[in-house]
């Protein structure tokens, strides 16, 4: 049948980018609301599970999951030249996210087995899509982005495991699996970090007058992505113990020398390369906290968790909402002065989950939940009003995408 002039044509379902990041930016303050509304003891939405379980599961499986596929649809045909996904097949994968989202909203009513089939089946089918791609010629070099990916799914099938099956991983609690996938992303971001970082720095130095490539040593970008897996398995295994805490600091420690690499100075006030800077420096932080935590009683052994998620996930998901919704529309990285107010409405969120529950403990619940909402929600609602137009219209360029 001839799709022409159908809806499945609308330059929104032109590239999986385009669905994935506007309704992933629409989603990352609805789905704080119902563990928000329970901390705040203002409303009590049925659910299947405690509201920080469930909160959790939408932020990554939710949120965070949509994110991840729109980058993956839009980066991996760039980087191993295979056909993107668009029009009906891609309408079809966005309703399946959108299937998951409706069923966790409905826990309390549908079985679980239900929920977990339908929201395993969208990360599955994006690496069913991407294995041919990975095991291209041009495609192998990129094979770890693929084994993340794989990993990533696998904790969230562990997450519905235990849900079903209380006991079936002895001494791992939903909690653990989530803190687990936020380490998996953080693989992740690290990975992406290495291919982005060198395009959007080459055209910062540029943009400031600085003529070569910047000077990124793949040496030590492989030793911290090396030391940030060695991390994420002792996290799982022994969340807390005083091995894990070591190692956190060694990985906080490389990340830290692989920033140092990254082109200061001028460069470092254009907004693009800005954001995925601060990203991550969130890492560094928050796995600096992790490892003190483990080390020592002087912070809680949650400290740290917050500043990995809200801060390095968050700042890293925005950055490359920014990025590729300018490179992939066919226009140039000049990002819309409204990302630098969300910039520091993301800042703030961060910054308000970390400190508040250490330095201000009874000013949690305002200042420690309902003004990092309030922040976090008005982040992505800048983003949109910044982006909104780029993702629904066709490329400035006039090129198909």
């Amino acid at each position: 049948m001839n799709n022409s002039g159908s809806m499945f044509d609308h330059p929104w379902l032109a590239y999986g980018f385009r669905p994935f990041f506007l309704l992933s930016a629409l989603y990352a303050p609805v789905a704080l609301i119902p563990w928000v509304g329970a901390l705040l003891q203002q409303f009590t939405l049925p659910m299947a599970l405690p509201p920080v379980a469930w909160h959790g599961h939408e932020m990554l499986f939710g949120f965070a999951s949509a994110a991840l596929v729109g980058f993956v649809l839009t980066a991996l045909p760039s980087w191993a030249d295979v056909p993107h996904l668009a029009g009906r097949k891609l309408a079809a994968l966005v309703l399946l996210w959108l299937a998951g989202r409706v069923l966790f909203w409905l826990s309390a009513f549908v079985p679980t087995s239900v929920i977990a089939l339908v929201n395993l089946a969208f990360p599955v089918i994006l690496i069913v899509w991407a294995v041919p791609a990975l095991l291209s010629a041009s495609g192998r070099r990129h094979l770890s982005i693929g084994f993340t990916l794989t990993g990533y799914i696998l904790v969230q099938a562990l997450f519905y495991l235990v849900w079903l099956w209380p006991d079936a991983l002895t001494g791992v609690s939903q909690i653990d699996l989530l803190n687990t996938a936020v380490n998996v992303l953080l693989i992740l971001i690290a990975l992406t970090a290495s291919r982005i970082v060198r395009v959007v720095a080459m055209a910062a130095r540029k943009e400031v007058g600085l003529s070569g490539p910047a000077r990124l040593t793949p040496a030590r970008e492989h030793l911290a992505v090396a030391v940030l897996v060695l991390f994420v398995i002792a996290d799982f295994l022994a969340p807390g113990h005083g091995v894990t805490g070591w190692i956190a600091l060694a990985a906080a420690a490389a990340q830290a020398d692989r920033l140092s690499e990254w082109p200061w100075g001028k460069a470092m006030g254009r907004l693009y390369l800005l954001l995925l800077t601060l990203a991550y420096t969130w890492m560094v932080v928050g796995l600096a906290m992790v490892g003190i935590a483990a080390l020592t009683d002087s912070l809680p052994s949650y400290t740290g968790r917050h500043t990995l998620s809200a801060g390095a996930m968050g700042t890293a998901i925005l950055a490359v909402f920014c990025i590729a919704g300018l490179r992939h529309t066919g226009r140039s990285l000049i990002l819309p002065r409204v990302i630098w107010a969300a910039l520091i409405s993301l800042f703030a969120t961060a910054a308000l989950r970390t400190l508040v529950p250490l330095l201000w403990p009874q000013n949690y619940l305002l200042a420690g939940v309902g003004l990092p909402f309030l922040f976090w929600a008005a982040t992505y609602l800048l983003y949109l009003l910044g982006y909104v137009r780029f993702l629904m219209t066709a490329r400035a360029d006039g090129l198909p995408g």
